[in-house]
C-alpha cells in the first residue's frame, strides 16, 4: 500500500504521514490506532521500541564528539561494520 493510499484511508495528507514515518512528527496513540486499523495490524507492530529515543541519540553524539581522532576513527569503523558496509569500499 502506498503512502497516498494509506493517507486517504485515514484522512491525513501524504506529507503528514511521511513526516510521521520519518520521525519528523510524533505518532500519537490515536493516529497509531488509525494506521494500524487501516493496515490490519496490531498497533504495537508500527513502532520499533528498541530504537533509541532523541535523548539517547544526543548522548551518543556527545560521546562521539568527546573522543580523540583515533577513537573516532575506530568508532566509525565499528559503525560501518554494524551497518553492514565495508570500510574498504569507503576508502576506495
Amino acid at each position: 500500500m502506498s503512502q497516498e493510499e494509506l493517507a486517504g484511508l485515514i484522512d491525513l495528507s501524504r506529507p503528514y504521514l511521511a513526516q510521521i514515518e520519518s520521525g519528523a512528527r510524533n505518532l500519537t496513540a490515536k493516529k497509531q490506532e488509525m494506521i494500524a486499523a487501516a493496515l490490519e495490524v496490531d498497533p504495537v507492530e508500527l513502532v520499533d521500541f528498541s530504537a533509541p529515543d532523541q535523548d539517547d541519540e544526543k548522548m551518543l553524539l556527545m560521546a562521539f564528539r568527546s573522543l580523540n581522532p583515533e577513537q573516532r576513527k575506530a568508532w566509525l569503523g565499528w559503525a560501518q561494520v554494524a551497518l553492514g558496509s565495508d570500510s574498504q569500499d569507503q576508502d576506495a
